[in-house]
């Protein structure tokens, strides 16, 4: 009977602690075929569900990189439509040689994630679909080797 309530008492805290963060509110990840984002499709498009808040927010990119990337830095916008139409864009650079962010081992023994806080503190004060476009405008070649791009939506501590 220990053993059980020790056994129900683990499990108890162990999803607890390894269950989803709750500071996450959105997050969507896209894969380029072939390790390649592709010149000819160079914006990629994210719709964020929001409901509206006097809260920050951080928005943050990863972009995965397999092997070793041909050039030291990859150029992009970053784009934000509010429901209403608004726009605001702002550049954000993929630094690979001296990030902003450290990287991250990536899923593969040869991959890397670099970190992009593209937003440490936004507000999204509208509620209703938000679209957020990340647009590269870096040389054709440049592009090989790009695994995925992801966005990721975090609350942020006042």
């Amino acid at each position: 009977m220990k053993k059980y309530r020790l056994f129900l008492f683990l499990i108890l805290f162990l999803s607890i602690f390894v269950s989803c963060s709750k500071s996450v509110i959105f997050e969507e990840k896209v894969t380029f075929p072939d390790a390649n984002w592709a010149f000819e499709n160079k914006a990629v498009t994210f719709k964020v569900p929001i409901t509206g808040s006097e809260k920050p927010y951080a928005i943050v990119l990863e972009l995965e990189l397999i092997g070793m990337q041909n050039v030291d830095k990859i150029n992009s916008t970053f784009s934000i439509l509010t429901p209403l139409g608004a726009e605001t864009v702002k550049p954000v650079v993929f630094n690979f040689k001296s990030p902003q962010e450290p990287y991250i081992k990536g899923n593969t023994e040869n991959s890397k994630i670099y970190r992009l806080t593209a937003y440490p503190k936004k507000y999204f004060s509208e509620t209703g679909t938000y679209t957020i476009i990340v647009d590269q405008y870096s040389n054709k070649a440049d592009n090989y080797g790009i695994q995925s791009l992801q966005l990721r939506i975090e609350k942020t501590k006042e």
